[in-house]
């Protein structure tokens, strides 16, 4: 009977029962009825039983309802404590799938799962295999036995009949409560890895995107072990197992080949390194043979540089009596070593005076101004440097040991520079002028710097000169000629 049902039968009997006793209250009050009281009181106790026969039926009926309610009630309540469990265990599964996913190292998930799963799922033994597709085999060397990691690896082959090749070659996962009684082939292979006690034994299959990561196991000393929502929780932490080794792996190969990387960067930079201190000397030392200008266009791909210059002055500076000073030093190396001291004095005043040395020959120096980027003022430092030369000569002779003097030959005019040839190619000059400059030197005195009638009509309002006249000069006839003295 349905709840209005009922609620409508109890109204009607109450309203009944006090029908009844209205009537009886009615019929003993009034004194002057005309009813017969035997037969009256045969009417109220047929009612009366009537409704005591109705009553029984509704307490009945409010019994059966009470007793649905309490059942009802029971299975609620054990809803709920199921429920509140099952949220538990998603939520431990949830923080244990947290934890596995961002370890990167095998070890320490295998012994997460077990430290945070044995107070819900009774396991004995948990372990790790890994696939080795190559050698075709599972190889077991992550393990928990007993609540003690073993690294002592096992190994499945998966072209033997064991678990694993059994999961893999099904492509499902495999599980007994009873070892001996569903699986008596693999009892021993699975005693052999993972001791004598092993009774109920799971065996997960491991993916991520349809790749085979591994196998995790599961075992327990005890027959029926694993209920089907303890079996649901594995699975859960198995899926976790399999994308916390698969980014444990990804990180190892990419840590391995970022060392790799690094490794090769390092290399790679010590040979940078090695590269730019071999380019730097080879620079250095080609700078040491060419200006920088002329370098530049033959690393472009100039192959013969010829460049006319209207205006130049040319220097040459000689040692006098320098063969007969060798025979008075005693060895090869020392005159070397003296001839290297005066001509790197040279050097630095012409740097000084942004002259271009071109070359030494013997015991002679020649350099020249207003080359390879042309000037004004060439004559002008050309000079400074000659006086600059034998002021420092003299101070350097107490160093030397030996007495030593220079004849310098000035001469201004037009040169073609440049660079001819493939092999031991130097920066040289060309032309009339030189061969002047030449004749200055050799036509002048020990001491003095020797000048043309070109770089005095230069420099004559700047410097003193001593006027030497016309003089015969050798390849070039008469030529009026000068001594530089000094700035004026």
């Amino acid at each position: 009977m349905e709840k209005n049902e009922t609620s409508k039968e109890q109204n009607t009997f109450f309203e009944q029962e006090f029908k009844l006793l209205s009537d009886a209250q009615s019929f003993l009050e009034d004194s002057n009825t005309k009813e017969d009281p035997k037969l009256k009181l045969k009417t109220l106790v047929g009612s009366y039983e009537s409704l005591l026969k109705q009553s029984s039926k509704i307490m009945k009926i409010g019994d059966s309802t009470q007793h649905r309610l309490l059942k009802t009630q029971e299975a609620l309540t054990d809803s709920n404590i199921m429920l509140e469990a099952a949220y538990m265990d998603l939520k431990l599964v949830t923080e244990i799938g947290k934890i596995i996913t961002s370890s990167l190292e095998p070890k320490v998930i295998i012994q997460s799962v077990y430290e945070n799963t044995k107070s819900i799922v009774p396991m004995d033994v948990l372990a790790f295999g890994t696939y080795d597709e190559e050698k075709k085999e599972i190889k077991y060397k992550f393990c928990v036995i007993d609540g003690r990691y073993v690294p002592a690896p096992s190994v499945d082959s998966l072209e033997e009949d064991n678990p694993s090749s059994y999961c893999v070659k099904q492509q499902k996962e495999l599980i007994t409560l009873d070892i001996e009684k569903d699986f008596p082939n693999y009892l021993s292979d699975i005693r052999k890895h993972f001791g004598e006690n092993s009774q109920s034994a799971l065996y997960f299959p491991l993916k991520v995107e349809e790749r085979l990561i591994g196998i995790l196991t599961v075992h327990s000393y005890s027959k029926n072990a694993f209920q089907p929502n303890q079996l649901n929780i594995l699975r859960t932490l198995a899926n976790y197992v399999a994308i916390g080794v698969d980014n444990a792996d990804a990180y190892r190969t990419l840590s391995k080949r970022n060392k790799e990387l690094k490794d090769s960067l390092e290399k790679i930079e010590v040979l940078n390194k090695s590269i730019e201190e071999e380019r730097q000397k080879s620079e250095n030392l080609l700078l040491n043979i060419l200006p920088r200008s002329i370098a530049d266009r033959l690393k472009g791909g100039e192959g013969v540089i010829a460049d006319y210059f209207p205006s130049s002055t040319v220097l040459f500076a000689d040692i006098v009596g320098f063969s007969k000073l060798t025979t008075k030093i005693q060895t090869p190396t020392r005159l070397v070593e003296i001839l290297n001291r005066i001509f790197t004095e040279f050097d630095v005043i012409a740097d000084k005076y942004k002259l271009e040395k071109i070359k030494t020959i013997g015991d002679c120096y020649m350099l020249a101004g207003g080359i390879p980027v042309p000037t004004e003022d060439h004559a002008h430092k050309a000079a400074q440097a000659a006086l600059d030369m034998l002021n420092r000569l003299n101070e350097l002779k107490p160093e030397l040991e030996f007495e030593f003097n220079v004849r310098i030959g000035l001469h201004t005019g037009e040169v073609v520079a440049g660079v001819i040839g493939k092999n031991k190619f130097v920066y040289d000059l060309w032309g009339d002028s030189v061969n002047t400059a030449s004749r200055m030197e050799s036509h002048g005195a020990t001491g003095r710097i020797h000048v043309s009638e070109s770089v005095y009509l230069s420099l004559k309002d700047k410097y003193n000169f001593e006027d030497r006249n016309v003089i015969e000069v050798k390849g070039k006839g008469p030529m009026h000629t000068y001594f530089l003295e000094g700035v004026k």
